[in-house]
């Protein structure tokens, strides 16, 4: 609690501090106005709910379920740098529970990226992922379809905790997400679900932390009771083909985890564990640098060992490898970072501006629920497999 404590402080912090700059480089601050063009689905198709087929209707122009939250409010969710690199596939980067996109990729992934020459989009879903994955989800999809209608090229995905499982119910249940879609990294992504007891195991770190100390009993934000391995939420996400779609897979995952278990023997970060599967790579960062230490909120913001195999999966053909990556040898010698001492390149910097909207947002919805929301109706098939 306390490192986690810290590290948000000194990403939000030097978010704020740097977004008074007024050098927006080549920022497009419009972010979600990026999209406006493009068929994302009026709000006429979104507030329709699930249609009966589990098809969107046919002059929506995409395949999977109807989406159920309004277009307005998707399109605001993204924010993007300008599409100027049309050499690399551009980076859609998903956060995990309890922090935004801003505050937890602008301080250290979007200036790294930016700087290798990437374009990158951030995606921020409601509530601090508290609420139902399976309407975060929808937050995935539009963004996916909004990338790949604005450049034509397929993405590459990072993701963390919440943000490199719950992409996972968009890439299996809408077509049109999962061929806009080229790699996945999933970075401490509670796949199959945690031994951890929850959502009473989370009472600590994730109520005081978001100053909701004083929960009625009976109640916990309702995406606890899906993280449970016993979930139908995590039953339905993993029947059948864990890999669906011409997608590359990189699961990163570390021994001190304390969220996310059970890491050995079969570790519930991975997917098609020990299956030979060759668009799957599953890789314990202790089994790469014994020594490595990183927990569970380090390993999706600051590891410097974790942003090199992300970087060599979105980099190359093929999921991540350890040896293209630079081996041991290479990649053990990585010093970590200090957070206090990046330097912003001058074109991410534009893009911190709208950390200060996301510091206003209106008051947190909890979403509390007395047991894991129902699954919608185009999932409900999955749990007979």
């Amino acid at each position: 609690m306390g490192m986690k404590t810290m590290l948000v402080g000194m990403l939000v912090a030097s978010a704020v501090s740097l977004a008074g700059c007024n050098d927006d480089g080549n920022i497009d601050l419009a972010g979600s106005n990026q999209g406006s063009g493009t068929p994302t689905g009026g709000d006429s198709q979104n507030s329709g709910g699930d249609s009966s087929d589990g098809s969107n209707d046919a002059e929506d122009g995409f395949t999977g379920p109807a989406l159920q939250t309004a277009a307005a409010e998707l399109d605001r969710s993204l924010n993007c740098t300008a599409f100027e690199h049309p050499d690399k596939a551009p980076v859609l980067l998903v956060h995990g529970t309890t922090v935004t996109g801003t505050e937890q990729y602008t301080t250290f992934y979007t200036p790294q990226l930016v700087e290798r020459g990437f374009d990158v989009c951030i995606v921020t879903y409601p509530d601090r992922g508290l609420g139902d994955m399976q309407v975060s989800a929808e937050y995935v999809v539009h963004a996916l379809r909004t990338i790949y209608a604005e450049t034509g090229r397929k993405a590459a995905m990072i993701g963390h905790s919440q943000g490199g499982l719950m992409p996972r119910w968009a890439i299996k249940f809408w077509p049109s997400a999962r061929e806009a879609l080229a790699d996945f990294v999933m970075i401490a992504g509670p796949n199959h679900g945690t031994t951890v007891a929850l959502p009473a195991a989370l009472g600590e770190s994730l109520t005081q932390f978001l100053g909701l100390d004083q929960l009625p009993v009976g109640v916990a934000p309702a995406v606890t009771y899906q993280f449970a391995r016993s979930s139908n939420f995590v039953a339905a996400l993993n029947a059948g083909d864990e890999t669906p779609g011409d997608i590359d897979y990189t699961a990163l995952y570390t021994l001190y985890d304390e969220l996310v278990r059970p890491v050995v023997p079969q570790p519930t970060a991975a997917l098609d564990y020990e299956q030979g599967n060759p668009k799957v790579a599953n890789i314990l960062l202790q089994d790469v640098c014994s020594g490595h230490v990183s927990e569970h909120f380090v390993i999706g913001t600051a590891d410097s060992l974790a942003f090199a195999l992300a970087l060599d999966a979105i980099s190359n053909e093929g999921p991540a490898d350890v040896q293209r990556a630079g081996g041991a040898s290479g990649l053990c010698g990585l010093l970590p970072v200090d957070l206090e001492e990046i330097a912003m390149p001058s074109n991410a910097v534009g893009l911190l501006e709208i950390v200060a909207s996301t510091l206003g947002e209106p008051q947190l919805g909890p979403n509390l629920a007395a047991a894991e929301p129902p699954l919608m109706a185009y999932a409900q098939g999955e749990l007979a497999q």
